[in-house]
């Protein structure tokens, strides 16, 4: 045991390095085999479990943090509260659909025990916080995009009426989550380089966003530009560098310019189209409506929420408690299994008001250190990748919840605690 120990404690940065830099690769392989074989590939959950497992030995048998006590008593009542809801599922739903409920509860709940394990480590000084390994996530995600899409060997991004192309990837919700919230480290990165090659590779990155053909990355590159304009803009004034300061303006022009000629021609502008075509929208006030809105900027999720709210209110107190799980109405004409894909609703109905507070208090505990941080030494790319996390997980989902996206957020965090010289 003592040889394990010492096995683990020597090699778990090692162990979390390779966790992070093969998430595209696992990504990419989880696909392959459900596109060509038409396998779901278990051995990729496995191993995430498998990882999970050593994350929360190292905090109960190796761990000696000052904040060990703490941080043990979270993961010990998310464990208990997992467990919970694994015997639950099996005395009311039985065993048919015990392994969907399980596997669907360990995607939710893999991030607050991954962001309590790897804060622990932080604090212990034992977690080697690099921001180059996110810039080395994003490379590999976007090569794995691009190269398809120039071999022709991508599968789409959509199943039917939409186009776009989400390279060698199954799926694109969980993908645009990514690459939303590495792009403004990787993109901060660059223009600190004021290298020609730096905006080529913007460019080629940008390019493959709207290939994609999905709103969520597009909003995190908008977000992200205007971000970092309105802070150089604001630090030119302070300087007074008026040259520097019209160079950069028309830079932004001759930007919007070529945006502007090259949108039509991007699948995200194509989607837009037909999208507005099946609504039958004419005019910008034929859109503003409920129903419309709900439509074409959230993907009927508003309607969905309704749902399985209504499913909540309806549910009896040990499901208002525990949660409704992620089969509704199970055993009834109205069974339904689609979630909302708005992660805090998820999260809430799915696990009620217990299971909820387990998750969140964890997370908020952390967000608030992170915050405090983040005021105390400001970082445009940690404040901008924090605020796409949190708007992304309120309005398009699959940030918190799917175990790819949700490691990445927790060793962010990680490295927004660390500061700018991260």
């Amino acid at each position: 045991m003592r040889k394990i120990n010492e096995w683990i404690k020597t090699h778990i940065t090692t162990i979390i390095f390779w966790m992070l830099i093969l998430g595209p690769v696992f990504d990419c392989v989880t696909s392959l085999s459900i596109h060509l074989l038409h396998v779901q590939l278990t051995a990729i959950m496995l191993f995430k479990i498998l990882f999970l497992g050593i994350l929360i030995y190292d905090l109960f048998f190796i761990s000696k943090c000052r904040y060990k006590k703490k941080i043990s008593l979270m993961v010990t009542a998310i464990i208990i509260y997992m467990i919970t809801y694994m015997v639950i599922v099996l005395l009311h739903k039985g065993p048919d659909v015990f392994l969907y409920e399980c596997q669907s509860m360990l995607r939710t709940f893999f991030f607050p025990i991954v962001l309590l394990t790897l804060y622990n480590l932080y604090l212990e000084k034992r977690l080697t916080v690099n921001r180059t390994y996110l810039h080395i996530i994003l490379i590999t995600y976007i090569a794995f995009i691009l190269i398809p899409i120039l071999t022709h060997t991508g599968f789409d991004s959509y199943a039917y009426s939409k186009v776009g192309t989400i390279g060698w990837f199954y799926s694109s919700n969980e993908i645009g989550g990514i690459l939303s919230i590495l792009f403004p480290f990787f993109a901060y990165f660059l223009f600190q380089q004021k290298k020609l090659w730096g905006i080529v590779l913007i460019g080629v990155i940008v390019g493959v966003y709207f290939a994609i053909g999905t709103k969520v990355p597009i909003l995190s590159i908008g977000i992200t530009f205007a971000f970092f304009m309105i802070t150089y803009i604001i630090y030119l004034f302070q300087k007074q560098k008026w040259k520097q300061l019209s160079c950069f303006g028309l830079l932004v022009v001759i930007g919007i310019i070529s945006l502007l000629l090259v949108l039509p021609k991007t699948s995200f502008y194509k989607n837009i189209q037909i999208h507005l075509e099946f609504l039958e929208i004419d005019s910008i006030s034929d859109l503003l409506t409920l129903d419309h809105i709900d439509h074409f900027v959230f993907s009927e999720r508003i309607r969905f929420m309704k749902h399985t709210k209504e499913n909540y209110i309806n549910a009896d107190w040990s499901e208002k408690l525990l949660g409704i799980g992620y089969i509704e109405n199970y055993a009834t004409d109205e069974v339904n299994t689609k979630l909302i894909e708005m992660d805090y609703y998820d999260i809430f109905f799915r696990h009620g008001v217990i299971g909820s507070a387990i998750y969140f208090i964890p997370f908020l505990w952390i967000l608030i250190k992170v915050i405090h941080q983040m005021i105390k030494h400001i970082s445009i790319p940690d404040v901008t990748s924090v605020i796409l996390i949190l708007l992304l997980s309120l309005f398009s989902g699959h940030i918190i919840t799917a175990p790819s996206v949700s490691i990445l957020v927790a060793y962010i965090l990680m490295c927004c605690l660390e500061g700018e010289h991260a």
